[in-house]
């Protein structure tokens, strides 16, 4: 009884939170609308507005109880979630405007307005419903300044040059074995850019992919194996579960399915990687 309890106090916090995201993504179309931009077409088909709804019911779900374990100030709170839900499907965006242009139908600028009102509303609602609000135990600061300025440069951008690395080669492997067929015929809309186009969008993404869960790696408690995981697990879920359940509606299961695991291998080591040079373990008591 006590599980159930717990499970409906989770799910019905993290509908809140897809209204809240979902609201920003209206408002944002809106507010584009008004300035001659159009507007997102996931908001005006019935089975994608569907998908997007359960998509962002999945960030209360998969960000909420992490937020109800990690005591830190409303404005902490609030920039930790809103960053890694915003980067992450920021960089998503990128992407997906290069390898399904008929999906991604808006300027990305206007997109990137849509999502960071999104992710903003998504980011208040996890604050107010889930967070534990208190002093933290190491501020960000001082988690900063644990290292100087050029060993945080440095962990950033090998970070981000394991994601490339990671992307291609999985990214390849995956293409050759299961998704190539799809991309040859379109499927969805798929398209298959020039290498250079790639290495451009993958060389954008990257960066952002990383400071999406930095924020994480300064507050997070755990021995550097524990934050090597729920990283890794965090970018998977938030920047590849939450995206391919909006595709759902748009794209053949199998190839979402090679996708998950292709996303999984890319996203995952990256969280694996960042965390284990730009974590910053707990120190035993002892």
């Amino acid at each position: 009884m006590d599980f159930m309890k717990a499970v409906w106090k989770v799910l019905w916090r993290s509908l809140l939170v897809a209204i809240g995201y979902v609201t920003g993504l209206i408002l944002a179309g809106l507010l584009g609308a008004m300035l001659g931009a159009q507007m997102a077409s996931s908001t005006r088909n019935s089975s994608t507005f569907a998908w997007l709804f359960i998509a962002s019911i999945l960030l209360g779900v998969i960000l909420g109880p992490l937020a109800s374990h990690l005591t830190l100030t409303r404005l902490q709170h609030f920039i930790l979630w809103g960053s890694l839900i915003f980067f992450n499907l920021g960089s998503v965006a990128i992407e997906g405007a290069y390898f399904a242009p008929e999906l991604v139908t808006i300027p990305l600028p206007v997109l990137f307005a849509q999502q960071l009102l999104a992710s903003a509303g998504a980011a208040l609602v996890i604050v107010l419903l889930f967070s534990s609000i208190g002093k933290p135990a190491i501020s960000w600061a001082d988690a900063l300044r644990a290292r100087p300025w050029y060993s945080w440069l440095w962990r950033f951008v090998v970070s981000s040059i394991s994601y490339l690395l990671f992307y291609f080669f999985f990214g390849a492997l995956n293409y050759s074995l299961v998704t190539a067929p799809y991309y040859e015929a379109h499927a969805g809309g798929l398209n298959v850019p020039a290498p250079m186009v790639v290495l451009m969008a993958e060389s954008i993404r990257a960066p952002l992919i990383v400071l999406s869960i930095l924020f994480h790696l300064l507050s997070a408690h755990g021995t550097k194996r524990q934050l090597m995981l729920k990283t890794g697990w965090l970018l998977f879920a938030i920047g590849g579960i939450v995206p391919l359940v909006l595709q759902i509606s748009s794209l053949p299961l199998f190839l979402l399915a090679a996708s998950a695991v292709e996303i999984f291998l890319q996203n995952f080591l990256t969280g694996v990687v960042a965390a284990g040079l730009m974590g910053i373990e707990e120190k035993s008591s002892a």
